[in-house]
């Protein structure tokens, strides 16, 4: 079932202001928090949001996408770019036909704190082998009775490797079909 982007969207305004009280510097995470694995019905909720998201980006709707993440997780984004304000606004729907995806949840946890950590990677058209390096490990929270990302997780340290790697080397493959396993490498 393809999932729509009907979510309301957030204002400018508040996207700008949360811009305006964004942290000098985020750290960086060093490894992933850990918890037991969540329930169907968590999991399915956490699915339901991912498809919104990926509708969102394939119509370009950018301020529906950004109501699918917390206030945290926008004042982090816009410590970490430039140029927000011209994210505000909606930017161009994918071309003819091709469609943002997220692949997954796998490694969906349940984390002590609430949280649930969950693994994705984002596919764009029609990709039969998605880039791993687009792998991240994204921590939701429950807000306003649906689950929104909190916290995006692209690095993380290895036991090792002297520099962060790409989560992707901690979470894996996506389960099914696109690849058998990913090689474990520092660089």
């Amino acid at each position: 079932m393809a999932a729509t982007c009907d979510v309301v969207p957030r204002s400018s305004t508040e996207i700008l202001a949360l811009a305006e009280s964004a942290p000098e510097e985020v750290t960086p995470v060093v490894s992933l928090p850990t918890g037991e694995p969540a329930d169907p019905a968590t999991t399915a909720a956490i699915t339901v949001t991912l498809q919104v998201m990926g509708a969102c980006l394939t119509a370009g709707e950018m301020l529906r996408f950004y109501a699918l993440h917390s206030d945290a997780w926008l004042q982090r984004f816009a410590s970490s770019i430039e140029g927000l304000p011209t994210l505000t606004t909606s930017t161009p729907p994918l071309a003819d036909g091709d469609r943002a995806v997220y692949l997954g949840p796998w490694h969906v946890q349940a984390l002590p704190d609430g949280r649930v950590l969950a693994a994705v990677l984002l596919r764009v058209g029609n990709e039969l082998r998605p880039d791993p390096s687009r792998t991240r490990v994204l921590l939701f929270i429950e807000q306003d009775d649906r689950w929104v990302v909190d916290q995006t997780i692209a690095r993380v340290q290895l036991a090792g490797c002297e520099e962060r790697v790409d989560v992707a080397a901690v979470v894996g493959p996506p389960p099914g079909a696109f690849f058998d396993t990913w090689t474990v490498r520092c660089d």
